[in-house]
């Protein structure tokens, strides 16, 4: 059984800078991709620094 469940809500405002546009599908997509990428494995610190905590799971959920 996990110790905590967090949910976090991410925002992301995008302007594009130069090329061709973008579909908003496209542009979800490599976001996802990136999110997904970023699993920190585990998390460390406390009050003595010493604890550490294993990440069990990781979901990424778009809504568009």
């Amino acid at each position: 059984m996990p110790a905590s469940t967090f949910v976090f809500t991410v925002t992301v405002t995008l302007e594009r800078e130069s090329g061709k546009f973008m579909s908003r599908d496209e542009m979800q997509g490599e976001l996802e991709e990136t999110l997904t990428q970023a699993d920190p494995g585990s998390v460390e610190g406390g009050p003595d620094g010493d604890s550490v905590y294993q990440v069990i799971e990781w979901e990424v959920t778009a809504t568009a």
